[in-house]
């Protein structure tokens, strides 16, 4: 076992929400995830249900996640005499599959209130269950362990409640201020669930008071055979060695353009050490093993989490056990770019890869650089850009967009995405886009209309749409 390894807790000492916050709360600087995965990514091969189901991430597979999608409500508050009021908001997502592999998340919402009825804290946590219908012993297994390590998160090991009760009481003084409640989500998302690995990614984010809260995300990562929690010093068969291939790996990773813009300046080997293998901050995704770096370690808060991936591929070169490899389909969820000249503030659209991928199958990777809303300071109008080896397509996405769109709302999301298309072609990669619109189901209980959009490339014709279909393509479609 590694001796120097430590828990979420003693890596980040705050708790913290999905990265998808670090881009609502401060818009300046990038985002890359992923998974981003930054979303709930659900492998072929598993049934998954949760509360967060309708998330594209990024965060690499990161990711967050928009990544976070209402759950249904459809749980009842508690008594109103109790200063505590708390909601389930159980949601379910379905897909045949051939492990027989099914994940439900529970969102439990707590409120603790003042004598006087104001809210001054709110734990939200949401809480994953697996049923194995072949091993339903394994699955028994796996959920206590769940079971002890979500009572971490609960209401009364909070000492943000105390905080929040004694700085409530002060604020109502003389020179009392404006109290904001204070807050703590843990936020799970599915990153990986098949016959050899299920994995959860739990991000986490404390508020108390100021401009923004603090997050970070944590894994935990199962032998589907065994039911064992995995360390990261046992997914290989020389330990050792491949430590010392992936750390050199990640340190030619954040010499890339990509990551330049969001780190502090070039990291010490030792500081990169820590930061990505002193704890349990990894995951299994759909696209490779993401290690996931919280807001000040290496990178400004407006960075956000910094996913640093190992692709399969290489993993494999590198030692990687067959008893961990990966068979699904590839997806990749990231965020939106999202950058600020530090002095004026100004967005900055310059074209600089956030990522690389090999887009049309020829063997060469592309340089990707994708920007949320671009809002004109002449018209007021907002578009995309979509940067492909310096070429800008967004009038590609915004025409397509702009004729298929019904909602309005794009997620802050987007996912490369390994698909076959409906005339029998198969493009390397292509990209996914999603929207949300917003409306009331017949109850009053407000609803999400996610859609997708599918775009292929190749050098000779460029971005080109393929087709659009309601759902997230890569989450498995709603009953």
């Amino acid at each position: 076992m590694n001796p120097k390894k430590k828990t979420l807790f003693q890596q980040t000492s705050t708790a913290f929400l999905a990265a998808l916050l670090a881009v609502g709360l401060c818009a300046c600087g990038t985002e890359d995830n992923s998974s981003a995965d930054t979303g709930q990514e659900i492998s072929n091969g598993a049934d998954v249900t949760g509360s967060d189901h309708a998330q594209t991430e990024s965060t690499g597979n990161d990711t967050a996640p928009t990544q976070s999608e209402d759950a249904s409500n459809d749980a009842a508050s508690s008594a109103d005499s109790s200063d505590t009021n708390v909601t389930n908001n159980p949601s379910e997502t379905d897909t045949p599959t051939a492990s027989k592999v099914t994940v439900t998340i529970q969102e439990t919402i707590d409120e603790i209130k003042a004598d006087d009825g104001t809210v001054i804290f709110t734990n939200s946590v949401q809480t994953p269950a697996v049923s194995m219908e072949d091993a339903p012993d394994i699955a028994e297994k796996i959920n206590a362990d769940l079971e002890a390590y979500y009572q971490n998160f609960s209401t009364n090991q909070n000492a943000l409640v105390d905080t929040a009760k004694e700085d409530y009481a002060a604020s109502l003084g003389e020179d009392g201020w404006d109290f904001l409640g204070y807050s703590t989500m843990a936020n799970t998302k599915v990153t990986r669930a098949d016959d050899a690995v299920i994995s959860f990614q739990i991000t986490v984010y404390d508020y108390t008071g100021g401009a923004h809260g603090n997050y970070g995300s944590g894994g935990r990562n199962y032998n589907a055979k065994t039911g064992e929690l995995l360390a990261f010093d046992e997914i290989a068969e020389d330990y050792a060695a491949f430590h010392a291939t992936v750390l050199d790996y990640m340190i030619n990773l954040a010499d890339t353009p990509a990551y330049r813009d969001k780190l502090f300046g070039p990291p010490s080997k030792n500081d990169l050490d820590s930061a990505l293998f002193d704890g349990d901050n990894w995951v299994f995704t759909k696209s490779g093993i993401s290690f996931l770096v919280a807001p000040y370690l290496l990178g400004p808060y407006s960075s956000g989490e910094i996913a640093f991936m190992l692709p399969y591929e290489k993993a494999y070169d590198l030692g990687l056990k067959e008893d961990y490899r990966y068979s699904g389909n590839f997806v990749d969820e990231r965020y939106y770019i999202y950058k600020c000249d530090p002095d004026t503030f100004e967005p900055i659209v310059d074209g600089d890869p956030d990522c690389y991928f090999d887009l049309d199958g020829d063997g060469t990777e592309e340089g990707l650089a994708f920007y949320g809303q671009v809002v004109d300071p002449a018209t007021g109008e907002s578009s995309y850009a979509f940067f492909i080896d310096g070429t800008d397509y967004g009038a590609v996405i915004n025409d397509e967009l702009q004729n298929n769109s019904s909602n309005g709302y794009m997620e802050n999301t987007y996912a490369l995405y390994h698909a076959d298309t409906p005339n029998g072609t198969v493009p390397a990669i292509a990209v996914l886009f999603t929207e949300s619109g917003e409306g009331e189901d017949e109850n009053g209980n407000p609803v999400r209309y996610p859609r997708s959009y599918l775009f292929g490339y190749t050098k000779e014709k460029g971005l080109y749409y393929l087709y659009s279909e309601d759902g997230f393509v890569t989450l498995p479609k709603q009953p």
